[in-house]
């Protein structure tokens, strides 16, 4: 958890800030966050410029110092969103991100914004089509606040776009997550009893089906072992 307990963790630590320096900074980009707000509901720019130029609005916000890295090379204007995504490298995150964001403006990878937290069961649904969600929470990230009392509205859509890049991945086999999340959907049915009675199987599973990216292989073994911990029988899936 990123923030627990006053302090920060995670892959994005070094450019998250203080829950209690979260109100200032959005009072700070308020009037930007608007206007990007504003073209993602009226539809005038695109979902990915509209994660693009929050990115870029809180990583210049705080990274006071070099928040873009040129990698050796100029950077492009950052008005040519591709190529500028092809050189920039991000200050203080792994390169997941910015590839991810530049494999979706390129139309390669189906990752959709939404403005709200999906249910496990809807991120099954749709990685089972080959689609990734990547959520902007506009009412944290306007009022300062963190989403689910875990990240704040900037970390949480960074957070997705690197699930996503472990999703799409060539080495972590796309087609074959697509067909394990496919397999999981079918058979859903089938451990509604369990899911119902069992909190701890009932918290596994969704974060199985929702929140873990990985090779099927991994994926296939996680899933395994929460069943066997539950004591349910191992059915085989519909693959």
């Amino acid at each position: 958890m990123p923030h627990d307990k006053g302090r920060i963790y995670g892959s994005f630590k070094k450019i998250c800030i203080p829950e209690s320096e979260l109100r200032s900074e959005a009072e700070i980009l308020k009037a930007d966050l608007l206007r990007i707000q504003s073209g993602y509901y009226e539809k005038t720019i695109s979902e990915c410029d509209v994660a693009f130029h929050i990115i870029l609005l809180y990583l210049e916000r705080r990274v006071k110092k070099h928040p873009f890295l040129r990698m050796g090379k100029k950077l492009p204007n950052r008005e040519y969103v591709n190529d500028f995504l092809e050189v920039v490298r991000f200050y203080g995150m792994p390169d997941t991100v910015r590839y991810a964001l530049w494999k979706w403006h390129l139309n390669e990878w189906d990752i959709r914004l939404i403005d709200y937290n999906p249910t496990s069961l809807e991120m099954l649904q749709t990685q089972s089509q080959g689609i990734r969600f990547a959520t902007i929470c506009w009412e944290e990230a306007i009022s300062g606040k963190l989403v689910e009392g875990k990240r704040d509205a900037f970390e949480h859509l960074l957070h997705d776009l690197a699930h996503a890049y472990m999703f799409f991945r060539e080495d972590y086999d796309f087609l074959g997550q697509k067909k394990f999340f496919k397999s999981m959907l079918v058979d859903f049915q089938h451990y509604q009893m369990y899911l119902e009675n069992d909190p701890i199987f009932k918290e596994k599973f969704e974060y199985c089906i929702s929140d873990m990216n990985s090779h099927p292989a991994h994926l296939q073994a996680y899933w395994n072992a929460i069943r066997k911990e539950a004591g349910i029988p191992i059915l085989e899936l519909n693959v």
